[in-house]
């Protein structure tokens, strides 16, 4: 035993110490089915923070990289700057999961990292730029972060063109090569008991720690269709401390607001909801309503990024950032057939599986190994 493990392929693996969602400890735990995972986190909440991980990273990096045979990264940032150049001098391979962030940039929520508004984002737009441009492969979770047009995002503004975005859009002639892995999903955690009855509610969750992230994720146009809708629960989930007490005492009697809860808390909201809603202004993949669909919610969203491919026949999809849209959508919903919601369930289970991106993630690790 002690020689295999000698002898396993040692994989340095990178995130952001304050960013543990399902999606990235999956990964964790899928490379470390096959190869020796050594975990390296990035402090990056403030700009000390930043300065003391860059300088950590750099001299741990320096004395450690010629141990590893794979650099594998969640995230091109700040993080991804000195692995990416390590791995460049060593002759190491590396990999960047892209998520959305990466590929975008939306001055009205302050969304992405292509901007060069201060001295600190020009700096954070470099280290992305050159990350991507120089790591072996990337992985996007869906084909829109490389090229896409986002027709959703202003449809409200009259005379305001389509937006642009992608990683190819803000770094033409990039030469990395992509390989879109979509997310994967485990369908026995995400499952709705036998015991358990739909109601008539919505559901929708998000990290909702400012104004920018509240109205990405739709959360305005929500608590909007729930005053037009007042025999309708819903719920709204994910909100810090400061934007709970911000919103709490502003929406209809019909809407509960709940902070960031345990999975346990939320796989049980998604199970009792009849209806998932998403109505976000920019995404990649989001896991979200994957997960809902797992417990049978019938999805409804936004014609942006991965939502459309995600959704696929399962529910309703708003083609414009309209009220009356939004409402229509989820009224067609919540009056759907129960079948719809176990439909989707069987839609993610066959193609979002965790078994997918598990058997895809080791496929290209091992070509790259080899």
């Amino acid at each position: 035993m002690t020689v295999l493990m000698k002898n396993k392929k040692k994989i340095l693996f990178i995130k952001n110490l304050y960013q543990n969602p399902k999606f990235i400890t999956n990964d964790i735990d899928i490379l470390s089915k096959e190869y020796s995972v050594k975990l390296l986190n990035f402090k990056s909440r403030k700009n000390a923070f930043i300065i003391f991980s860059l300088m950590y990273q750099f001299i741990y990096l320096l004395f450690n990289i010629w141990k590893f045979d794979l650099i594998y990264i969640w995230f091109a940032d700040y993080l991804s700057f000195y692995p990416v150049i390590f791995s460049k001098l060593f002759s190491k391979k590396s990999i960047i999961c892209a998520g959305g962030y990466e590929a975008t940039y939306i001055p009205e929520i302050n969304m992405g990292v292509f901007t060069n508004a201060s001295l600190s984002k020009s700096v954070r737009a470099f280290c992305v730029r050159y990350s991507l441009k120089n790591c072996t492969y990337i992985l996007p979770v869906d084909e829109t972060l490389i090229e896409h047009t986002n027709n959703y995002i202003y449809s409200d503004t009259p005379g305001k063109a389509p937006l642009k975005d992608g990683i190819k859009e803000f770094i033409p002639g990039i030469k990395t090569e992509f390989r879109t892995m979509y997310l994967g999903y485990d369908s026995e955690l995400f499952k709705k008991p036998g015991n358990i009855a739909k109601e008539k509610s919505v559901v929708s969750a998000g990290l909702i720690v400012n104004d920018d992230e509240f109205r990405r994720k739709g959360f305005d146009l929500l608590i909007n269709a729930a005053k037009q809708l007042p025999d309708v629960k819903f719920v709204l989930i994910g909100f810090n401390d400061e934007n709970l007490d911000k919103h709490k005492n502003n929406v209809s009697s019909n809407v509960e607001l709940h902070k960031i809860v345990p999975y346990s808390k939320l796989i049980e909201e998604y199970c009792r909801a009849k209806v998932y809603a998403q109505f976000s202004l920019f995404e990649g993949m989001p896991s979200s309503i994957c997960e809902a669909m797992l417990c049978e919610c019938v999805p409804v969203g936004s014609t942006v990024n991965g939502i459309p491919k995600i959704i696929d026949g399962c529910g309703f999809i708003a083609e414009k950032r309209s009220m009356v849209e939004i409402v229509d959508t989820i009224e067609k919903a919540i009056n759907a057939e129960e079948a719809l919601g176990k439909k989707s369930r069987e839609h993610i289970m066959k193609l979002f599986s965790y078994k997918n991106r598990e058997d895809a993630l080791i496929k290209l690790t091992r070509s790259i190994l080899s």
